[in-house]
């Protein structure tokens, strides 16, 4: 297991948040320094179908963090729909449970595909970033 940094933007405001994940083994690594962008939750939550976009516009260089629910569909295929939306990271969240798996593929094709990195985290770092998006809603720009 590996720890992951996980720094989540909002507006002008920033947190760190600090958790345990597994890095998927397809895609690029997380990088060292650990992940830095805006966090959105997928729509569909389970990203077992494409899912939005990111927001458009915005003068930022920082990324577009996909939070995904696990279950319902392969691993690999969640991350692609992430990829495929425009975000540049995953974050793959269990449901009811703090178990780490890795994510893997035997698919080919979706392997060749996925090109950014995305971890694998328990229930309650899924509660605790969405917490802090909560907390960030509704403040000034």
């Amino acid at each position: 297991m590996a720890e992951v940094f996980v720094y989540v933007v909002y507006k002008q405001n920033s947190t760190c948040i600090d958790f345990r994940a597994l890095s998927a083994c397809l895609g690029p690594p997380v990088p060292r320094e650990g992940l830095r962008g805006y966090l959105i939750e997928a729509a569909p939550a389970n990203a077992c179908h494409p899912i939005r976009g990111p927001p458009a516009g915005g003068n930022s260089s920082a990324a577009f963090i996909a939070l995904i629910t696990r279950y319902d569909c392969p691993l690999g295929v969640k991350i692609l729909h992430a990829q495929q939306a425009g975000y540049q990271a995953a974050i793959v969240h269990n449901v009811n449970s703090e178990k780490l798996v890795t994510m893997v593929t035997n698919v080919e094709e979706i392997r060749q595909k996925v090109g950014i990195p995305s971890v694998f985290t328990g229930e309650s770092a899924s509660k605790q970033l969405r917490r802090v998006m909560d907390s960030e809603k509704g403040r000034p720009i």
